[in-house]
C-alpha cells in the first residue's frame, strides 16, 4: 500500500487503523553497517504506528542507498549489541 498525496482515506493492512501523513525512521543494515535515516516522509497510522512509504520516496532511497557513502552523515551513534545467548538466559 502507498499514501499517495491526493489521497482520500488509506487504511493500514495491519490494523484497519487510518493512514495519514507524517515521517518515520529507517533502520537499513548494509553488510556490518546499520544506517538510521531520520524523517523519511510515510503515511501512518494513527492506531498502530506503522509506517508506509510511497513508490516515489522508495526510490530515493534506493538512489540514495547506492551513493550513501559519499555523503556524510548528520551524526554517529554509538549501538550496544547483545547476542541471542545474553538474552537467553536473562
Amino acid at each position: 500500500m502507498t499514501l499517495d498525496e491526493n489521497y482520500s482515506v488509506d487504511r493500514c493492512d495491519l490494523c484497519g487503523g487510518e493512514l495519514r501523513p507524517g515521517t518515520t525512521t529507517l533502520e537499513i543494515w548494509r553488510g556490518e553497517e546499520l544506517l538510521v535515516i531520520k524523517d523519511v516522509p510515510a503515511g501512518v497510522c494513527q492506531q498502530c504506528h506503522e509506517a508506509y512509504i510511497s513508490a516515489t520516496v522508495s526510490e530515493w532511497l534506493d538512489h540514495f542507498l547506492g551513493e550513501y557513502q559519499r555523503h556524510r552523515p548528520e551524526r554517529y551513534l554509538a549501538v550496544p549489541q547483545y547476542s541471542g545467548v545474553q538474552v537467553m538466559r536473562g
